[in-house]
This record gives structure tokens, C-alpha cells and sequence, in this order.
């Protein structure tokens, strides 16, 4: 039975805050923060900080039990010790606790055996092991609890959690750069960087954020891109690309058979290959056709290359640009691959716009002037999300109508 209590939004939002500190290193998992509350004032805290580690809800108690400053000041006041202190506290989340058993314990079980009479519950778990399983065993064990509380602000912390459960899915980012004039890149095909210093940087912060990164097959041989995150700090994405028509296996033949060297060279050159794409540096995913997954074996099987550092998948290959989209992010799901940046090049980005196979749109917009080359994809009817200037370059940010119905 619920109390006349009123849960205050600041606690809510600051655990919102804590959530967002787990970002980019807790995928597939939700992004989760916990705050506990004795008398209106904040005496734990804790948000979830890698994927298989501690939920936000035991670091938060845990948090309390070492106890802080603040704990220890409270004990010294009253004479209580922390365990007392919980047990008369309210704890506010962003998202259900879970009720299962994964790699780790149900954070609703921890809950119960540290005696925290209430809990504020911003957003339920659409994960079908929990989905209104942990706040059933919270309140079959007499916990109080309010759940729905600053809701809608809590999805959008969950919106890559939320598409990878419900739609089977990575969350998808469609990102480019282009010319003040509307185009991608001139059309020699030569390499052309288009923003300035500012963007590139934010552009690498995007790229910790996520879990992987995309680019088509042209965009391998005529950019040879790092695809990394070195101007900001944080963890690497996956790098992914395709290859359905054999023009990188092409290449490699190419650049092995010039230089006089075998197909299964020794390990110390298998980071030695011109294209920064096979450098080892960090996980790399390559779509090939499924009826010539043969001959990519000798990659695959690339002592120091091969099952460390690549992975080769097949995929049915068709004319269809959209179906050849929806089978990239199926790979992608069963590698558990929460989020997905996809920079290039126009083909690539122009076939998860037609199937409609992304949530979010991110336009770079130059200051300078191509006077013509390959043109920017056209921006589908969408959600203007945000708008901001960067020197005299500019971000856009559109969101997917459909995406934010369902979430």
C-alpha cells in the first residue's frame, strides 16, 4: 500500500546524470543510475559502469555500506549505522531493477535483503526476463513502489536500449559530412576532408559513444580510414564494412602477390596489409558474399589477424539495398552490437534510408564549397532533434518519427 510520499524530480534527474556516465561501455545493457535518499538528502549513489559488472543499484548501496562522507556524518549525528540509514531510505532509479539472474545477481533481490522500504522506478525494463518482474518481487516483499515517474525523460536514456529489445535491432545513426553546396566528397574519389578541427573531434567523441562504426566498400579502398576514436578519449568501436563483390579480397591478392608474399604469411605481418581497416589496432567485422565465404578464409584464419582481431560473416547478397541493410544489422544483433554509426559512403547510407533502417540522422555542414562531386543523401521526412554551430560549421540532428512512436 503506497504512502502520501511524492517522489521530487531532482533525485530522479540526478540519477538520470549517473546514467549517462556509463555511455558507450555498458552496450547491450541499459545505461542505468541509482540514487538513495535518506530525509531528503542523498546519501548514496551509483550507475552501472561495464557491461557484466555491478548494476547501478548495488553500486548505490554499496555506496553507502563503505561507507562516504556523508554516510559517516549521518551515523555520527543520529547514532545509526548504514545499514539503519537504508533501511529508512527511499532509492530512485532509471530503469526496473532486474528480477534475473544474469552476470550478475537480480538488483531487485539486493534491494529486498538490504530492507529500503520505497522505490522510484523512472521507466519499466521491456526486456522480456524482467518487464514488471523485479517491481513485482519488490512489492511482494512489501517494498513501496512508484514507478512511471519523469518517464518520458527516462526513455530517451533508453532509446539504444529500447531499440536493440524491442526491435531486434542495433540503434542506427546515419552520419555524413558535407559541403556547404550539399556534397559528400569530389567526384574523383580522392580522399577530402571536408570539416574543420572541431567537428572532426566531436565526430570521434560520437564514436566512443557507440559500439560500432560502418562504411561501405569504397570508402575502404579510396579513404582508407582508421575508423577509430583517437582525438577523443574512450573506448574503440567496432569497425565494420562489406565486401560483397570481392574488390577488397581483390586488392589483398593484389598487394600479396606484387610484394612476393604467400596468402598465410607469418603473424608479424598480418598487421602489415596497406588498409588501416586489417591493422589489428582494434575488432573488426567484414560482410562478404556467403557463396564465396572460402575465399576469405585465409584472413580468417590469419594467425594474429583472424579470430583476434577479425571476424568474417556471410551474408546473402541480393540487388536490394534495403535488404541488404536489415541482413547487416541482424549480424550485427547477434554480436550483440547495441548501436551502429554508419558514415559512408552515399550507396551505404542511401540503403538504410530507403528500408527506413535508422533512428537517428547526423549532418556535418561545412563552411566550404566542393562545386560539385558525389551529392549528400536527401534528408527523409523525419524529426528536426537539434541544431548547433560549431565556428561557421554546423551540426543537424533529425530523428526517425516511426523510431520515436515506438519508443
Amino acid at each position: 500500500m503506497q504512502t502520501s510520499f511524492q517522489p521530487q524530480e531532482t533525485f530522479m534527474r540526478r540519477a538520470f546524470e549517473l546514467a549517462a556516465l556509463g555511455r558507450g561501455y555498458v552496450s547491450p545493457n541499459p545505461m542505468v543510475g541509482c540514487v538513495i535518499v535518506y530525509q531528503d538528502r542523498i546519501i548514496g549513489e551509483g550507475f552501472h559502469h561495464q557491461y557484466g559488472e555491478a548494476h547501478a543499484e548495488v553500486n548505490a548501496i554499496n555506496s553507502v555500506l563503505t561507507p562516504n562522507a556523508t554516510v559517516a556524518v549521518l551515523c555520527r549525528q543520529t547514532g545509526l549505522k548504514p545499514e539503519d540509514l537504508l533501511r529508512q531510505s527511499t532509492l530512485y532509479v532509471s530503469l526496473e531493477p532486474c528480477a534475473h539472474y544474469g552476470k550478475t545477481p537480480p538488483c531487485a533481490k539486493k534491494i529486498i535483503e538490504t530492507g529500503i522500504p520505497r522505490v522510484v522506478v523512472s521507466c519499466g525494463d521491456p526486456n522480456p526476463e524482467v518487464n514488471g518482474k523485479g517491481i513485482q518481487m519488490l512489492r511482494e516483499a512489501g517494498v513501496e513502489v512508484h514507478e512511471h515517474f519523469l518517464e518520458q525523460e527516462g526513455m530517451e536514456t533508453f532509446r539504444r536500449f529500447f531499440t536493440h529489445v524491442t526491435k531486434n535491432r542495433p540503434y542506427v545513426i546515419l552520419k555524413w559530412a558535407q559541403s556547404s553546396d550539399g556534397y559528400l566528397s569530389r567526384s574523383q574519389g580522392k580522399p577530402c576532408l571536408i570539416t574543420g578541427k572541431s567537428l572532426q573531434v566531436l565526430n570521434h567523441a560520437y564514436r566512443v559513444e557507440e559500439d560500432a562504426i560502418m562504411v561501405g566498400t569504397g570508402t575502404i579502398l579510396a579513404d582508407n580510414p582508421r575508423l577509430n576514436a583517437r582525438m577523443f578519449r574512450g573506448k574503440q568501436p567496432l569497425r565494420v564494412s562489406t565486401d560483397l563483390h570481392g574488390k577488397i579480397l581483390k586488392y589483398i591478392h593484389t598487394y600479396l602477390t606484387e610484394n612476393g608474399l604467400p596468402d598465410k604469411p607469418s603473424p608479424e605481418l598480418a598487421g602489415k596489409l596497406p588498409l588501416r581497416f586489417f591493422d589489428r589496432t582494434q575488432r573488426t567485422l567484414l560482410f562478404v558474399d556467403g557463396t564465396r565465404f572460402d575465399e576469405y578464409r585465409f584472413l580468417a584464419d590469419w594467425p594474429g589477424l583472424g579470430n583476434e582481431s577479425l571476424k568474417i560473416v556471410p551474408v546473402k547478397v541480393t540487388t536490394a539495398w534495403p535488404e541488404m541493410a536489415a541482413a547487416y544489422l541482424r549480424g550485427l544483433q547477434k554480436e550483440r552490437i547495441g548501436s551502429l554509426i554508419v558514415e559512408g559512403g552515399a550507396a551505404l547510407l542511401q540503403s538504410f534510408i530507403v528500408g527506413d533502417h535508422w533512428d537517428e540522422i547526423r549532418v556535418f555542414i561545412s563552411d566550404k564549397d566542393l562545386g560539385g562531386g558525389y551529392a549528400a543523401p536527401r534528408i527523409p521526412p523525419s524529426k528536426p532533434y537539434s541544431f548547433a554551430q560549431y565556428g561557421s560549421e554546423w551540426v543537424h540532428v533529425y530523428r526517425n518519427k516511426a523510431s520515436d512512436r515506438l519508443i
